[in-house]
């Protein structure tokens, strides 16, 4: 019998990014991604081999989202609104 669930989560093809990559992409210094990832406030990486981690390109892009977010919904040195999505 083979397992649907584990079809149904790996059928979006995650993808996962190595430490220069996500440090390119978050802008953060590797110290600074260690020192979140301990105090919690960064995803978790995934155990790629024995010495290897990675983090799931997905996980990364929610939480450069989650900072937009935070942020607030204007710009003030622009005085732009940026667009709300629909919930």
């Amino acid at each position: 019998m083979k397992d649907s669930s584990f079809h149904a989560t790996t059928s979006a093809s995650p993808t996962i990014i190595r430490l220069p990559e996500v440090m390119q992409t978050v802008g953060l210094s590797r110290p600074t991604v260690y020192r979140m990832l301990k105090a919690g406030t960064f995803p978790q990486q995934i155990k790629l081999g024995t010495a290897a981690v990675g983090w799931l390109r997905s996980e990364v892009e929610h939480w450069i989202a989650t900072r937009v977010k935070e942020r607030g919904s204007s710009m003030p040195e622009t005085g732009l609104e940026l667009k709300q999505r629909a919930a």
